[in-house]
């Protein structure tokens, strides 16, 4: 059904159209007119689909009745009415946006085309408003994924300027200013654990997402993306700035205690947002140092386990071994493990040491010799030092129990 508004000051013209549109069962007359103040207030409150307006009215012409309709954003479709000394009025009315326009008399035939033409019209207004609607539920619906995908081709310098604010628009990010950008590097402790656990890339990412949601919270608005591989990246409010470091600080333990991988997060604060792929670049870089340095403690890790029972093992061979200097490698391992790199040796050395005096009938100089130290009287001391008794007491100790 079509809602349909006639104004025109000649009553015997309003009852005639009226009674010509009885004759569509389309087509619902709700209102009637007799000049244009009254018309434009009936449309506000009506809201018809077509209006067919006489161009001669008195107080609001029909010319001025349409430039009211667009300056209050109401835009039914327009059909006038007009005498023939009046036509000049029509071309203009046309430029307004009319669809058309009849010519008195006003016949049936000359009518229903035009009326056939208008409901056509309306027809594809609706189905347009109809889409517009579906479309921005959709958007709507997949705005986080649509958010993300363009984050991610932004940190990529694919857009320019225009693009960019464009985007944003549409898309509602409401990027503050000072704004930070916090990186999270994912990666698995090993391969064992990252897949025979049940975890999956999926899964990692949706759970290191939620948490760095939840601890972020206080800095929304939140933007996510995902860059690379196994790498996120957040867009968030600044302020208060040390709290929003020191909360990285958290994250990164959480994600490291709550999931099976090691987390690497960097932080940068930013003023322009125009400027965010070179931000980007520089957290990028940042990453791969600190996921090298973590490479590179795990590698001296494994060859401490693999190879304690070296008398000759130390910073120095380990740092050569992967191309590192003592010093680099000394710090980074300090850093990453939150002890030393002599006191990670003496703690697996000790801890093989005791697994062999419970389990084996071994002389103490013999333990001594299986665990890298050359001088039992130097192994008795560090050992009771740690553990608080000598070898011979804390055997003798387990095998009462």
């Amino acid at each position: 059904m079509y809602k349909v508004l006639i104004a025109d000051d000649e009553e015997i013209i309003r009852r005639g159209l009226a009674r010509f549109l009885k004759k569509d069962p389309e087509l619902e007359v709700v209102a009637e007119a007799e000049d244009g103040e009254i018309a434009l207030a009936l449309t506000k409150e009506k809201k018809p689909d077509l209006l067919l307006v006489d161009i001669n009215m008195p107080f609001l012409n029909g010319l001025e009745f349409i430039e009211a309709l667009q300056k209050a954003m109401e835009h039914p479709v327009i059909v006038i009415i007009t005498g023939y000394d009046s036509f000049a009025y029509a071309q203009r009315a046309l430029r307004l946006g009319v669809m058309d326009y009849l010519l008195k008399p006003i016949s049936e035939q000359t009518l229903f085309p035009v009326l056939d033409q208008a409901k056509a019209l309306i027809r594809s207004k609706r189905e347009k408003i109809n889409y517009l609607t579906w479309a921005q539920a959709q958007v709507e619906k997949n705005r986080d994924a649509l958010i993300s995908e363009f984050l991610a081709k932004w940190l990529d310098g694919h857009f320019g300027e225009t693009e960019i604010q464009g985007r944003m628009a549409f898309l509602n990010i409401q990027l503050p200013v000072p704004f930070g950008v916090t990186a999270i590097q994912l990666h698995a402790k090993d391969t064992v654990e990252y897949t025979g656990g049940g975890w999956n890339e999926d899964l990692l990412h949706y759970a290191a997402d939620n948490i760095t949601r939840e601890i972020m919270a206080p800095f929304s608005p939140l933007y996510c993306c995902k860059c690379e591989e196994n790498t996120l990246v957040f867009l968030s409010n600044v302020q208060p700035e040390t709290e929003w470091r020191a909360k990285a600080a958290l994250l990164q333990q959480l994600l490291q205690r709550h999931l099976p991988v090691v987390a690497v997060v960097a932080q940068a604060r930013g003023e322009e947002y125009l400027r965010l792929p070179e931000i980007w670049e520089r957290l990028r870089e940042e990453l791969h140092a600190m996921v090298g340095s973590h490479k590179a403690v795990l590698d001296a890790k494994s060859i401490v386990d693999n190879n304690y029972y070296r008398k000759t093992l130390s910073l120095q061979i380990v740092a050569e071994q992967l191309h590192l200097s003592s010093q680099h490698l000394s710090r980074i391992f300090r850093q990453e493990m939150g002890i030393t790199f002599v006191d990670y040796l003496t703690k697996v050395r000790i801890r093989r040491a005791m697994e062999l005096l419970v389990n084996s009938q071994d002389k103490i100089y013999e333990i001594t010799e299986k665990v890298g130290y050359s001088s039992q009287h130097y192994f008795c001391n560090v050992f009771k030092k740690i553990m608080g008794v000598s070898p011979a007491e804390y055997r003798k100790n387990e095998q009462e129990r």
